[in-house]
């Protein structure tokens, strides 16, 4: 563990070094035991990694908050901003993305060309088109045709492209990937130095990987009726991941430095020994519900991904937990009781999703079951759209080590409670769809493009899906329910220098206008 860590910090003063010196510099007096140049072959660990502690997580701190996945314990101090809105040019998922990671995915497909490794160019173009949907999904316009080429300086004041042409961008990326990916003239292996952390060398996986890429942002599209395509969608899914095992995903380890252990864990936000001064202090009152009631009807069920994801309160072994702005002295829902930390289950190391070795999914398997079922739902096929949801939703249990019987015994229980009547009806077949993505992409930023889309409906997410308390009055009217967050503010740096682009940056603009793909 520790050997891997030291060999990606070499990798990063290795690309600091080849992408800022001068050539003419290098050309005098070249050191033969300090090379020049790194292969391919040993940049796209960087790629992964950076993909997701630089980027996926940075993406996910803060909206995990705004998706009420999670609680804080205090009213007071920046922890709780997230939950309750409040939000600046003080976001830095850009600067990570922008000057960390994406050098990296932009260098491994100029080696891969130079090379003769397409297999290379298609996992830097997959990864890239990655990073570029999370960073749209949250701001909008962003920087891709002016961005750092691999082969030319950055340009400090690039121009913005518009939303709707950086998913042109991104379905051609992952189009490019696909057919680098299917080229069998690759020289070097992707595994070749063990760099291949995600597939240990696997194209068919990687392949797969990017068409169901494709598939997320085709998806993103249902609102643009002139684009969304649910045959397009089907047709990525059905290509992208079809089996256990597959999921595209960062595995932390234990025993080494603290950044090799999964963040939800220790290193951002949780080392503290007082849980109270934790980023999140328990699981989010939404959050049990979901888990606890059957879609559509709000029938009492608990789930059985329940106890494989969070912990019940010491005090009296009940799930239980907190509502979005409040904090611990609110106690339950507001109520004012259950204000003890004992009566709490603890966030972190807690479960699946945040033990020190649990892995960060970019996308699953589960959500391209959840994706096609949600295509064939809206091209009015009922029953292909309810196999492919009870696929997705079983998927996700074995995953988190549900055993057979109790799978079977929930999915018996929404066919009792009518799950097969309720995928006759858009809205109540979104309901199950929407519900149990949020479920399966627990803690992911993609949950809220969902959320967004869905329009934060109630009808979808049920009655429990509530703004926050305390909410941030600077920009959200408290006496209108229906006015939620849509997007980011950009990044004081960006802002600062290239305000031009970027135009109104206030907070009552940007949190509360919706993307693009979320407009008619």
């Amino acid at each position: 563990m520790k050997k891997r860590y030291f060999k990606i910090k070499l990798l990063f003063i290795a690309s600091l070094l080849f992408n800022t010196s001068c050539e003419s510099y290098l050309d005098i007096n070249d050191d033969p035991n300090l090379p020049t140049s790194v292969p391919a072959h040993s940049r796209l660990v960087g790629a992964i990694t950076t993909s997701n502690g630089a980027s996926m997580w940075r993406g996910s701190r803060e909206v995990a908050g705004v998706t009420q996945y999670v609680a804080t314990a205090l009213t007071t101090g920046t922890n709780r901003n997230a939950e309750t809105w409040r939000f600046t040019a003080s976001y830095f998922f850009w600067q990570n993305a922008y000057v960390f990671t994406m050098p990296n995915c932009v260098d491994l497909i100029v080696l891969g060309e130079e090379e003769g490794n397409p297999h290379f160019v298609g996992a830097g173009k997959t990864l890239l088109a990655l990073n570029y949907g999370m960073l749209t999904d949250q701001y909008g316009a962003i920087v891709v045709d002016d961005y750092y080429s691999g082969t030319s300086q950055l340009n400090l004041t690039p121009t913005f492209n518009t939303q709707e042409e950086v998913y042109q961008r991104i379905n051609q990326l992952l189009d490019e990937a696909i057919v680098a990916f299917d080229d069998p003239n690759n020289v070097t292996p992707l595994n070749f130095s063990g760099g291949d952390i995600m597939y240990q060398g696997d194209v068919d996986k990687w392949r797969r990987f990017a068409w169901s890429l494709k598939a997320r942002y085709l998806n993103h599209l249902s609102k643009k009726s002139d684009l969304y395509d649910p045959q397009a969608i089907i047709e990525a899914c059905q290509n992208g991941f079809n089996a256990d095992g597959m999921d595209a995903e960062f595995a932390y380890m234990e025993g080494g430095q603290q950044t090799d252990e999964n963040p939800w864990y220790s290193w951002g936000g949780f080392t503290n020994e007082d849980p109270l001064q934790h980023r999140y202090f328990t699981w989010n009152q939404f959050f049990v519900n979901l888990l606890q009631n059957i879609p559509v009807t709000e029938t009492d069920y608990q789930d059985p991904r329940i106890s494989h994801i969070m912990n019940p309160a010491p005090s009296d072994g009940v799930y239980r937990g907190l509502k979005s702005g409040l904090g611990l002295a609110g106690g339950q829902n507001g109520s004012g009781e259950f204000t003890s930390v004992e009566d709490y289950g603890l966030f972190k190391n807690s479960g699946f999703y945040t033990r020190p070795t649990s892995p960060f999914p970019f996308i699953t398997y589960s959500e391209v079951k959840l994706i096609e079922a949600e295509a064939r739902l809206r091209s009015n096929d009922a029953a292909g759209a309810l196999v492919a949801y009870e696929e997705g939703v079983r998927a996700n249990m074995r995953k988190l080590g549900v055993p057979s019987d109790e799978i079977n015994a929930y999915w018996n229980a929404l066919v009792e409670d009518g799950v097969t009547d309720h995928f006759n009806n858009l809205t109540q077949g979104l309901s199950h769809i929407m519900r149990q993505k949020y479920i399966t992409q627990c803690l992911n930023p993609e949950t809220w493009v969902d959320m967004r889309r869905m329009d934060y409906s109630q009808e979808i997410y049920g009655p429990y899906l509530e703004r926050p308390a305390n909410i941030n009055t600077v920009v959200f009217d408290v006496n209108d329910p229906n006015q939620w967050i849509q997007a980011m503010v950009y990044e004081t740096n960006e802002q600062n220098r290239n305000g031009e682009q970027i135009g109104d940056n206030s907070e009552q603009y940007r949190l509360l206008t919706p993307l693009w793909w979320n407009r008619p």
